[in-house]
């Protein structure tokens, strides 16, 4: 991969005013106080969960507790005096995590977790498939797609909600999930208008960066991917360089689309012929600040004409107010009640915010 500073994002309207951040901690008292607990909280929980995730790893459980008390000193340290850390925002307190359980040696402790869920997602992959070709409309098609890669973000490992579900049910499934986000029409509901606009003019080439892996990546993801790749677009899949969470990463990227390549000819013919392409996109957590692009995804960046932005972190915690040069996607489910309430929503409604450029002619 090619190394080089970091770079500003080129499809940024202005990027000397972008700013990632969404909610500002030092400025709202009242959200930073909800978010240093809330995440002294799922760290916590992390701990509790050492060996269930780590059957493996003897020494995971001494590992985390450590990882949870250095952390928890952090969080206390910012309620002693919030200026220590700057910016402070989700997104800086999720990357202090990351770093503290790389400094402890804990690379990636979802490892196990995200194998057991994508192996068990490829099961389904080619009923899916089935299931989105035997709509021949093109508004039903696309219609079902954005459905399923919205009920795919619900599988979030870092969202309490979420992880009670799935701590008490081993077949919650991407069906499942459809039930539980918000019914259409959704809180920030664009899905008519980018079908339109996607009719009328098909896309050259579409970055997105991707979010959880299992049923996210392979049953919401992939099938908009293909869809995408069906209908001419060459795709770029951007993930993270270092594990956060249950995201995917670079590394899981490209043996989890060995695997489709087994059960899908197009995502197969596509990657042969360099029209589905996987980038390192230099990020380490589950936010995405767009001053910091590695040099491959700068470059990859000036090719594009659609930019899809998918779940909390990368669209909502971060660059929900940012604006591009190209047609972008924002896709979330608000998995966190606070959240959903700062923004006038309610638990599980949905954002599909389709935002056109007022530049159509990039190739």
């Amino acid at each position: 991969m090619m190394k080089s500073k970091k770079n500003d994002c080129p499809l940024l309207e202005n990027p000397v005013t972008y700013d990632p951040d969404t909610i500002n901690l030092l400025e709202n008292a009242e959200a930073r106080e909800y978010w240093l607990t809330s995440l002294d909280e799922m760290v916590r929980g992390f701990e509790k969960k050492a060996k269930l995730l780590n059957p493996n790893k003897a020494d995971a459980p001494e590992i985390l507790r450590k990882c949870r008390e250095q952390f928890h000193d952090h969080i206390e340290n910012i309620r002693k005096e919030p200026l220590i850390v700057k910016p402070l925002s989700v997104r800086t307190l999720l990357e202090t995590h990351q770093t503290i359980l790389e400094k402890n040696g804990f690379q990636d402790m979802w490892s196990n977790q995200k194998e057991r869920e994508t192996l068990a997602a490829f099961t389904q992959f080619k009923k899916r498939m089935g299931d989105i070709d035997e709509l021949l409309d093109f508004y039903q098609k696309w219609a079902e797609l954005s459905k399923g890669i919205i009920a795919g973000n619900v599988f979030d490992w870092g969202a309490k909600a979420v992880s009670e579900i799935l701590e008490k049910t081993n077949d919650f499934g991407l069906h499942h999930a459809m039930k539980t986000v918000q019914q259409r029409p959704w809180f920030i509901d664009n899905v008519d208008v980018w079908i339109k606009n996607l009719r009328e003019q098909p896309y050259h080439s579409a970055l997105i960066f991707v979010d959880n892996a299992g049923v996210d990546f392979v049953l919401g993801v992939l099938p908009f991917v293909r869809q995408l790749l069906i209908e001419g677009t060459n795709v770029y899949i951007a993930a993270n360089s270092t594990p956060s969470l249950n995201d995917v990463t670079y590394s899981d990227l490209q043996r989890y689309l060995e695997m489709a390549c087994k059960k899908c000819n197009v995502i197969q013919q596509s990657l042969l012929d360099n029209k589905l392409i996987v980038i390192d996109s230099g990020q380490r957590g589950p936010c995405l600040d767009l001053r910091s692009l590695n040099a491959d995804t700068y470059e990859v960046m000036k090719k594009v004409d659609l930019l899809i932005l998918e779940g909390m972190g990368r669209a909502v915690h971060t660059n929900f107010n940012a604006k591009f040069k190209v047609d972008c996607l924002k896709l979330a489910v608000l998995k966190n009640a606070w959240l959903a309430r700062n923004l006038g929503a309610s638990q599980f409604s949905v954002i599909f915010k389709y935002e056109a450029s007022s530049n159509k002619s990039i190739s």
